[in-house]
């Protein structure tokens, strides 16, 4: 049986693509399983197990893009099982890996694979490592380990390397030095196909552009968001350890210093002294601080907080969780897809389904409150002559972008 996946690399994250309705055709006439992985959430002994259970005994990645971690992956797989014959070309048909003879001088169809501009940065991939804020929770526990931080490189010693085969394929291990390609990291990427990265890939430090806050801080805020909808973020890119401080539901992540493995950069909570200790049984055991909001509005906060920090001064959200001109909602919320934003720079609203940001007025917020909060009914002794009008721009706007 022969297996195909299409995928795109940038940055040293893999995407996967679909393929075209060519490349459908010519698969199924060749017999030809296509594959489409999700590199964000699959671990390294998950892909290891489909294979296996497919019972391959051709595997074929055909690349679009960038190549060194793609390659990695591969030789790493063909390492692993030895009895599927894995392949690496470019859709040009030159070879990277193996040897797709088999294919008996095929030429597959020329496959148009966009290069996704939500492809996650390591800048990102390190905000969440330092945060603990992930775009997009995961139910189960534990959830897929995606990030680690290390102390230092030399603590690779005493690191058993199968902890990192759980973490995703898109995943980062993070070196709180400069880059250095001693031999326990030469040892590491020769054996784990993890992306790397180290201290000076960021200039400033992240460490330096988040705020450090106490869980009673931190807790004042939330109350006073709730509250006021008011945030005030002095262009900080976000709240260290916030996903253990506030007790948010997420455990992506993992920090390995010389004394002990702990579940945040702060070291508050230590889940072993010994760093040779088995992560998977660790991270079933992760104690869980009580969460200081519901776990939806612990979810929202950091994009709040984020988005007050692109202005000056204090910031007004609109949404369903905060006391403004009507009261919070308690009931089920349908999906919060615009959030209205009130400062002294003007009217806003922020569009979660495009990450677009624009420009409108207090009578718009005013509707979007009341139709978050399902009050409809104050909005003609607000709007009073405007109110025809108003409604309709914002039905415009709603509907038609």
């Amino acid at each position: 049986m022969i297996g195909l996946s299409l995928l795109s690399e940038q940055d040293g994250w893999l995407q996967r693509s679909l393929p075209s309705t060519a490349m459908q055709t010519f698969c199924e006439r060749h017999r030809i399983s296509i594959d489409a992985f999700d590199y964000d959430t699959h671990t390294f002994h998950d892909l290891l197990d489909y294979m296996d259970f497919q019972e391959y005994e051709h595997y074929v990645f055909v690349l679009q893009g960038e190549g060194e971690r793609t390659l990695r992956l591969v030789a790493y797989l063909q390492h692993e099982m030895l009895h599927v014959q894995f392949h690496l070309i470019r859709q040009n048909g030159e070879v990277l890996f193996g040897q797709p003879d088999f294919l008996n001088g095929l030429f597959l169809p020329q496959e148009e694979i966009p290069v996704s501009a939500s492809v996650p940065a390591v800048h990102h991939a390190l905000l969440s490592l330092m945060t603990g804020v992930y775009p997009a929770s995961v139910p189960h526990h534990p959830q897929p380990l995606r990030h680690v931080y290390i102390e230092d490189s030399s603590l690779l010693d005493r690191i058993p390397v199968d902890s990192f085969q759980m973490m995703t394929i898109n995943s980062v291990i993070y070196f709180d030095h400069p880059m250095r390609h001693d031999l326990p990291i030469i040892e590491l990427m020769s054996r784990t196909p993890i992306l790397l990265t180290f201290s000076d890939r960021l200039s400033p430090s992240l460490a330096s552009q988040l705020t450090v806050l106490s869980r009673d801080a931190l807790a004042e805020r939330l109350q006073d968001w709730q509250q006021t909808g008011r945030i005030q973020n002095e262009q900080s890119m976000g709240i260290l350890d916030y996903a253990t401080v506030s007790g948010l539901r997420v455990s992506h992540r993992l920090f390995f210093f010389a004394d002990g493995i702990y579940a945040d950069r702060q070291k508050t909570i230590q889940l072993s002294a010994d760093i040779s200790s088995d992560i998977e049984c660790l991270r079933e055991q992760q104690p869980q601080p009580e969460a200081l909001a519901s776990q939806t509005e612990l979810e929202l906060f950091p994009l709040l907080y984020q988005l007050a920090g692109s202005f000056q001064g204090t910031s007004r959200f609109i949404t369903p969780y905060s006391d403004l001109e009507l009261p919070r909602t308690s009931g089920r919320i349908g999906p919060l897809t615009l959030i209205g934003i009130q400062n002294e720079e003007g009217c806003f609203a922020f569009d979660r389904t495009t990450l677009r940001l624009f420009e409108t007025n207090e009578a718009f917020l005013w509707i979007l409150e009341a139709d978050q909060k399902e009050q409809f009914d104050v909005l003609p002794e607000r709007l009073g002559a405007d109110y025809a009008e108003a409604i309709q721009h914002y039905k415009e706007l709603m509907y038609h972008g």
